[in-house]
């Protein structure tokens, strides 16, 4: 199991948005709407997606001339997104109908294992 900043990390990359913000930023800081405008996303979902950078470490920002500017902390996360290497597969975030499907088969065992202790139960 990796350490927790790791997990953090590879859940943060798993985002096919989070990683396109990450190489706009390469090759200089920009602002909102410059990232908006080259990953063609809105706004509202750069900066949500900016927000969760910031947090985790991997961008920060700066208010200049009215305008808050971002750039990446540490540039070394350019060689793991341009290696393309893939996030592991336990990292990465499930459809909703599979986490139904986990939520379903764990209620499943629970039930079982009650349904257990009550037949041990009305046997004595």
């Amino acid at each position: 199991m990796p350490p927790l900043h790791e997990d953090i990390f590879h859940k943060a990359l798993a985002s096919d948005i989070r990683r396109e913000i990450l190489l706009s930023l390469s090759s200089r800081e920009k602002y909102l709407s410059e990232i908006s405008d080259e990953i063609k996303k809105k706004p509202q979902t750069v900066d949500f997606h900016l927000s969760l950078l910031e947090e985790i470490g991997l961008v920060e920002s700066e208010w200049r001339e009215g305008k808050k500017y971002y750039f990446l902390k540490d540039k070394k996360i350019l060689n793991f997104l341009k290696e393309r290497k893939p996030v592991p597969l336990h990292l990465r975030p499930k459809p909703p109908h599979e986490i139904v499907i986990d939520a379903w088969d764990d209620l499943s065992k629970k039930l079982d294992r009650i349904e257990k202790k009550l037949d041990k139960i009305l046997e004595k």
